[in-house]
């Protein structure tokens, strides 16, 4: 299982349940390295997309409600998606939203992070990877600018990878 996440400079991801900017080049790589991939995440951030379920993508929502996303698989536990999609871990994308990253971060062979070099005034947070002992960035790209903002790619991999097997 991977995840992919977009953060600032003090590793905020969102105010408000919202993103903290539109940056097209991220929207690009989001897209480019989920389509055709299992997305999972909390009911906050499948309430945030604009267009619900995400197209090309299996949408999986971790929630206590699944009636309320009668239009997507919902499961109200981590174990029980866990026996959902293994075997098939390789192609799961964790998106959030902060709780879901949290729950689900050492089961996490890498992480692709978008880095906005900006501070923004955020209510939610991501572990900054750089300061856990298991997690090594691995790749990163030449800073490009879009949509005013300057951003790099980042692959970080995780050295101490726990089996799904809660």
């Amino acid at each position: 299982m991977n995840l992919i996440v977009a953060v600032d400079r003090k590793y905020g991801i969102g105010k408000d349940n919202n993103l903290l900017a539109r940056i097209p080049a991220d929207m690009a790589y989001f897209k480019e390295k989920t389509t055709g991939k299992i997305i999972v995440m909390g009911s906050s951030t499948y309430m945030s997309f604009p267009k619900r379920p995400l197209p090309n993508r299996e949408n999986l929502v971790l929630t206590t409600r699944p009636e309320e996303y009668p239009e997507v698989k919902c499961f109200p536990s981590v174990g029980e998606f866990f026996e959902y999609v293994r075997g098939n871990d390789d192609d799961v994308f964790v998106c959030g939203g902060s709780t879901v990253y949290l729950q689900l971060l050492p089961y996490c062979k890498k992480a692709y992070v978008t880095h906005i070099d900006e501070e923004f005034d955020a209510d939610t947070f991501f572990p900054n990877l750089s300061e856990l002992s298991n997690w090594e960035k691995v790749e990163e790209s030449e800073a490009v600018e879009s949509n005013g903002y300057k951003i790099t790619f980042a692959v970080y991999e995780n050295s101490d990878l726990r089996p799904m097997n809660v």
